[in-house]
């Protein structure tokens, strides 16, 4: 049976602005995009398809063609994004994903649109559970993928996370409407359907797991909701971009919650795209007991005897931007959306990067910013030399005089703002 326009629309949130939908020309995504393109037709909203093609088979640009001449046909616009350069030769899915969510991003931002949605869909959340109970994965991975997730500021919702692959194939022949067969998904098939010929053996059907990761997805939003209550008792950020904890706070916190927090913050710091291992999570913990400071994570941990100080390594920062592809809400480090008013730097040996050592500053600094966490603030270098660092407002002989905004970025919604 197809899904009908309310079945969708119930899985939906309050949407506004120009939505992009990720089509691979598969049958979930195709679906995926009939029933969007219905439900934007009905609300007066605009949906834009996009295909990112990997350019890893001799058919994808036929088949990234063939969807856009199907879009197109349904008066749907319609952009193909190409993923370019040498391709690795391990790891080649996961850099695939990688890219593609890159690609994606890039291309969202630069038009100003903030929602993607997926076409993941029932049997991929059955698959995730196996596969991360096989690896061993605690209550976060087992409740399966999340229906929304917020990334580098683009909102991802998975609105056919309840509904089969069958569903979604009778809403697509009930449109007349073909697909294509990607053979990369066989082995994935081939998994699926000894996982399914199994369950099914042991009286498991796919509702009943469905049901088993809705309640898990319960508790885990329970957690999360009291992680977000607890983090303002004990996180402080700074405006150097640093993070302190009160130590009697975070000690006392129950390890259910102190064993997500940590995630959480090396996330924020790192912008890492997956939280860290669990043993790596154990092994801090435990080091924070102790007096000693110590680096993990691309993070520099320092206790002290009133708090916990949380530095990002010097080492681990990779951001050198030239000047001119700083845009607009830039973010720097994941730590900073930087915006300026410069207008008269024309260098192309300028470039926004950790101040690091930055020998021969000629001004004496005075600041509230922890001496150890100088080495990881933005500052801007011309032809090799510091020429302006926006924290101590220090520019080099009064040469820039203009006002530079830094905007911290926020643990979650409330934007932290400082003008320097």
């Amino acid at each position: 049976m197809k899904i009908t326009s309310s079945e969708f629309e119930a899985c939906l949130e309050t949407l506004e602005g120009p939505i992009v939908v990720a089509v691979s020309g598969g049958a979930d995504s195709l679906a995926l995009l009939l029933l969007a393109h219905e439900w934007a037709r009905q609300n007066g909203e605009r949906i834009i398809a996009v295909t990112v093609d990997h350019g890893l088979r001799a058919d994808s640009k036929n088949e990234a063609q063939q969807v856009q001449k199907w879009a197109q046909m349904r008066g749907i616009e319609h952009v193909i994004l190409e993923w370019t350069g040498e391709k690795p030769a391990t790891r080649l899915q996961e850099t695939a994903r990688e890219a593609r969510y890159q690609l994606l991003t890039r291309w969202c931002k630069n038009n100003q649109i903030s929602t993607i949605l997926l076409g993941h869909h029932q049997q991929d959340q059955e698959e995730t559970f196996w596969l991360r109970l096989s690896s061993g994965s605690g209550l976060d991975g087992l409740s399966g993928m999340k229906r929304r997730i917020v990334r580098d500021g683009i909102t991802f919702l998975r609105p056919l996370l309840g509904f089969s692959k069958e569903r979604l194939k009778a809403t697509l022949i009930a449109e007349n409407q073909q697909w294509i067969d990607d053979p990369s998904n066989q082995s994935s098939n081939f998994f699926r359907g000894r996982l399914r010929t199994f369950l099914e053996g042991e009286g498991l059907s796919p509702q009943r797991l469905k049901n088993t990761m809705e309640k898990l997805q319960v508790d885990v939003d329970f957690i999360h909701d009291a992680l977000q209550k607890v983090i303002p008792t004990i996180v402080h950020v700074n405006e150097g971009g640093y993070l302190t904890l009160k130590k009697k706070t975070f000690d006392d916190l129950h390890p259910a919650l102190a064993k997500r927090l940590l995630p959480f913050l090396m996330q924020w710091f790192s912008g890492a795209k997956y939280s860290p291992r669990s043993t790596q999570v154990a092994a801090i913990l435990q080091k924070l007991k102790t007096p000693d400071a110590f680096t993990a994570g691309g993070i520099y941990w320092a206790p002290r005897q009133e708090d916990i100080l949380l530095l990002r390594e010097v080492s681990a920062i990779k951001e050198k931007l030239p000047f001119s592809q700083l845009h607009q809400n830039t973010l720097w480090d994941n730590r900073f959306w930087i915006d300026h008013e410069i207008k008269d730097i024309v260098s192309r040996e300028t470039f926004l990067a950790p101040l690091g050592s930055a020998p021969g500053l000629k001004k004496e600094i005075n600041s509230s910013i922890p001496r150890r966490a100088w080495p990881t603030l933005p500052a801007l270098w011309v032809k090799g030399k510091v020429v302006s660092i926006p924290h101590f407002r220090y520019n080099i002989e009064n040469e820039m005089d203009h006002r530079k905004f830094f905007y911290l970025k926020p643990l979650f919604h409330d934007s932290l703002r400082f003008t320097i």
